[in-house]
């Protein structure tokens, strides 16, 4: 029960940032437009892969968002870039990880928390990879809650595609990136609470 109210009241902190700072958002518009054009001209396996990385670079933009919050600051997205280009070899290589991780599907709670811990936490892109699975390990319940939340919420948003003719594939790809992006948030909240000791009252302010 314990487990499953932390991810509960993780995933609905993270709602209600959505909601209070849209601009979080704001992200995914790049792996967005990426995506579709990708499709558009049929790279395959390659497009995918490189549309994978850009939307892990956006979900890091995020999550750098979400410290801001944390720490009390503006949430500015070109603060959060302006940090984050001063380590964009580690941001690049910790989201090429992720995608890799992410391929084999059973991974990408790992993946996403490799970005949440590169931003979080200032690590290496080894060293990100590494605690991930630690603190997977270590709250794994949790984590479970989360996933098995997101896949349900992913069924629905695959549903709610079909029964759009024509552009039923755009709106599953714009649904799943903002469903990424609230789980992430949801994780990276986990992730504060339990390795930053920073409990969700004192964020929610």
């Amino acid at each position: 029960m314990v487990a499953m109210s932390m991810a509960v009241d993780s995933l609905t902190y993270a709602s209600r940032l959505v909601s209070k700072y849209p601009i979080i958002l704001a992200p995914l518009v790049a792996p967005f437009i990426v995506q579709v054009l990708f499709t558009l001209v049929h790279l395959g396996a390659l497009g995918s892969i490189v549309a994978s990385i850009i939307s892990f670079i956006a979900l890091a933009l995020i999550v750098q968002m979400l410290d801001f919050v944390a720490e009390d600051k503006p949430v500015d997205i070109y603060a959060a870039w302006n940090i984050l280009y001063k380590r964009i070899d580690d941001v690049i290589i910790t989201s090429f990880l992720a995608a890799l991780l992410a391929l084999t599907v059973v991974l990408i709670p790992a993946a996403l928390y490799s970005i949440i811990v590169m931003v979080a936490d200032r690590e290496k892109p080894v060293r990100s990879v590494v605690k991930a699975f630690r603190f997977i390990i270590d709250n794994f319940k949790e984590v479970l809650v989360l996933i098995v939340i997101a896949i349900i919420i992913a069924a629905l948003a695959f549903v709610l595609s079909l029964i759009v003719p024509g552009i039923g594939i755009v709106i599953y790809y714009a649904l799943s990136l903002v469903i990424s992006a609230v789980i992430c948030l949801a994780m990276a909240t986990l992730y504060y609470f339990r390795v930053k000791k920073l409990f969700l009252g004192v964020l929610r302010g």
